[in-house]
């Protein structure tokens, strides 16, 4: 027959691996449920109108600051000359909250960010480039001042086939952007994207006299860290990827000029993920590439 202190050392451990189990999965059920998205991703996804169901409606507009201070270009010799840009990203934002269950009142509140970073493209040959950016900033919820640092930073790709009239591009991208706020949890996202572009230049349309081309893009993104929206019915919905279709137009050999920014394309998106709970209509004002 076992004594007390032989039970003892066989259900005591048991006891403890249970209670700190149990503990975990009820922290990770309350941050699942408690934590919604951060307003510090919005200078990350840009200029647009995001919606998640009925929870959240946001109004992203992200300034296209941009210093060229080098182009990237290939030399008679075959080496690649490094194209150096400083940017500077004004992001404000307007948030709305519908009642979610007690856990967030229903209100309004604005954002704004300020990430200044570095682009830098690398030609690998005349067909194939390679873009890297890096991002530091801080942002600050204008309603009760608070405030998180902001980082994000990545690496894109696009290869040109080679055609005679209509261009398809391969684009591929990975990024990582994270913040951390004064007060709270630091968070982290991981994203994987994939997609194609095609140029279409256009005969017959042209504006005050100059050719004019239609750029269309679609491209898929798988979120490393799923994104978890709360929903009016105190439940979340995870978003793990989303699917994005674009338009843009441009002069087919200069930018637009609008005051003294450059712009390469203005154009429209619309990103959706497929359970359809989360969609979003984007404003673009450069190309994928260097946007």
């Amino acid at each position: 027959m076992k004594t007390y202190n032989q039970i003892a050392k066989q259900t005591i451990p048991i006891l403890v691996f249970l209670f700190f189990t149990s503990t975990g999965f009820a922290e990770v059920e309350k941050q699942a449920v408690f934590e919604p998205v951060h307003w510090a991703y919005s200078s990350f996804f840009g200029t647009g109108w995001y919606k998640v169901d009925d929870a959240r409606s946001v109004f992203v507009l992200r300034t296209p600051i941009r210093q060229t201070l080098r182009k990237s270009s290939l030399e008679g010799t075959g080496s690649e000359r490094l194209g150096i840009e400083i940017r500077y990203p004004l992001t404000v934002g307007l948030h709305d909250i519908e009642d979610l269950g007690g856990i967030i009142d229903n209100d309004n509140f604005a954002t704004a960010t300020f990430a200044p970073g570095i682009e830098l493209e690398i030609p690998i040959n005349e067909r194939w480039y390679l873009r890297t950016l890096a991002h530091v900033g801080w942002g600050s919820d204008l309603r009760n001042d608070d405030s998180a640092w902001i980082y994000y930073a990545g690496i894109k790709s696009r290869y040109i086939f080679p055609a005679e009239k209509y261009q398809w591009s391969l684009l591929n991208g990975l990024f990582y952007a994270g913040y951390t706020p004064d007060e709270g949890r630091s968070d982290h996202l991981a994203v994987a994207q994939i997609g194609a572009e095609l140029r279409q230049p256009l005969s017959r349309a042209t504006i005050r006299g100059e050719p004019v081309d239609l750029h269309w893009t679609i491209m898929y993104s798988f979120l490393g860290n799923e994104l978890h929206f709360n929903l009016p019915d105190g439940t979340f919905e995870p978003i793990e990827d989303q699917i994005e279709f674009g338009l843009q137009m441009s002069f087919r050999s200069r930018p637009f000029k609008i005051w003294f920014l450059d712009v390469h394309r203005i154009g429209l998106g619309y990103k959706f993920s497929p359970d359809g709970q989360f969609t979003a209509i984007t404003f673009s004002m450069n190309s994928w590439f260097r946007k």
